[in-house]
């Protein structure tokens, strides 16, 4: 390579030093998902979507969260490993064999800032000059900071998803399906419709916060029907939509609370899948038949009345069941998941 050219390697390499730096203040530090972090998920849960949807197998699914965790974090390591081989591989002798006092390869340098940025040291390959042995510092810090946020974006995607499994649980066997939980509520909860507002209102925050911080989390999904959240969420707005709407008398207590959280869950869901083909061919769901809660005995206002409610909540109802499409579920799972099962068995 001419020697000219050579010398300007450090400019890419410091571009790709600066964007890994950024992306990692971004996503783990400030709301939201960085750029480059945004460029490595959708791929790779685009690549696992098109996966489990053709192939019919929705397990392939519950692979997004390890694959994009592990992509993640591999892309950083070797976008900062290989930027910081080209700054000091651009200049010829930067890097030198400790006994041969050679100019070291570009190998050499690769193996160099390895051990440097992972914080070994073990000292084969030396610095002479004072500006290069700073730079070493630089990366080395570089790589402590590398792995300290590394440990920033995982902790917190383990601790949503403990808590987006406890609320999918406790819906599901509250259920499970939309109209199951409004009838499962009244007749076997002693505190009736509230079970379903005020009871769930801290968990619903925490989940609605953490989504907030981390939308990201809309793109991990669960191989088993009881914990999906992207199957149950949907089924619990569904109910309070159905509450709120068709049940007659007063609402139960924080029924308007727990829906804005379902509501502000549907739209960070919207915001991270903004390019997914399911979400911008999003259908709003029929009109639910509520046959199972006259059964039940519950006393219900005109059809009209109702459907004139739901029409007012339509671009949530098509997010919900957007997000049910996303997870490979279809809308009669969340609204009657009991005829689904039983044409299963």
């Amino acid at each position: 390579m001419p020697l000219m050219l050579r010398s300007l390697l450090w400019l890419p390499g410091a571009l790709m030093v600066v964007a890994v730096l950024l992306d990692l203040i971004v996503t783990c530090i400030q709301t939201g998902e960085g750029r480059l972090s945004r460029a490595i998920h959708r791929p790779l849960y685009g690549l696992l979507r098109r996966a489990a949807h053709h192939s019919g197998r929705r397990a392939l699914l519950s692979w997004a969260t390890p694959v994009i965790i592990t992509g993640t974090l591999t892309a950083w390591t070797l976008l900062t490993w290989l930027g910081w081989t080209l700054i000091f591989w651009s200049h010829p002798g930067a890097l030198v064999g400790a006994e041969s006092g050679q100019p070291a390869t570009f190998v050499a340098c690769f193996y160099f800032v390895g051990y440097t940025i992972s914080t070994l040291g073990l000292g084969e390959i030396i610095a002479p000059q004072a500006f290069w042995r700073v730079m070493t510092d630089v990366a080395a810090i570089n790589g402590f900071f590398l792995l300290t946020f590394a440990i920033t974006f995982v902790v917190p995607i383990a601790q949503a998803r403990t808590e987006r499994r406890e609320l999918a649980l406790l819906l599901h066997r509250a259920g499970p399906g939309a109209q199951a939980l409004i009838v499962n509520a009244v007749q076997d909860h002693d505190r009736g419709l509230s079970s379903l507002t005020g009871d769930l209102q801290h968990l619903l925050n925490r989940l609605d916060a953490a989504h907030l911080n981390t939308p990201y989390l809309h793109r991990f999904h669960d191989h088993d029907r009881q914990d999906a959240l992207d199957l149950h969420l949907p089924a619990l707005g569904e109910a309070l939509l159905i509450i709120q709407g068709a049940l007659r008398g007063d609402c139960p207590r924080g029924l308007k609370r727990a829906l804005a959280s379902v509501d502000s869950l549907s739209r960070t869901f919207e915001r991270t899948q903004s390019r997914h083909p399911l979400l911008r061919a999003a259908e709003v769901p029929p009109t639910p038949d509520l046959t199972s809660l006259r059964e039940a005995g519950l006393p219900l206002r005109s059809r009209e009345a109702f459907r004139e409610d739901l029409r007012s909540h339509a671009a949530l109802r098509a997010r919900l069941h957007a997000m049910a499409r996303a997870g490979e579920w279809r809308w009669d799972q969340v609204a009657t998941p009991e005829a689904d099962e039983r044409m299963a068995d």
